[in-house]
């Protein structure tokens, strides 16, 4: 009884590898999909907007109500929230899009080395 041959292990081990690592390749690229599609922006966008305001209605609310300044204390925190809902919006905006520079970066580079 004489072993497998070893050219024809060598060519499937180099195949089963080479199917690794394309599904690794698919699965970053899905991740990547994902995790910039609109949809996701949008509701990430209107969440931190909505979280932001509602907590300074919140607070405001509670300002109102235990030291009785009717309605300045909601008016003035709903101010804050809304101005800490615009800075977080930017604060993701610049994320987002820092994100994607660096996920086009590596795909510029080897543009440039294939030519």
């Amino acid at each position: 009884m004489s072993g497998p041959d070893p050219s024809d292990l060598t060519g499937r081990i180099a195949k089963a590898q080479a199917q690794q690592a394309e599904r690794a390749n698919q699965a970053e690229r899905r991740r990547k999909e994902s995790a910039a599609s609109p949809t996701s922006m949008a509701l990430r966008y209107s969440s931190e907007l909505v979280a932001a305001v509602l907590v300074g209605v919140g607070l405001g609310l509670l300002i109102d109500h235990f030291a009785g300044t009717s309605p300045w204390g909601l008016l003035v925190m709903m101010g804050f929230g809304i101005a800490a809902g615009f800075r977080n919006l930017l604060r993701a905006a610049k994320e987002l899009s820092e994100q994607a520079q660096a996920a086009a970066k590596p795909a510029d580079t080897t543009d440039e080395k294939a030519e």
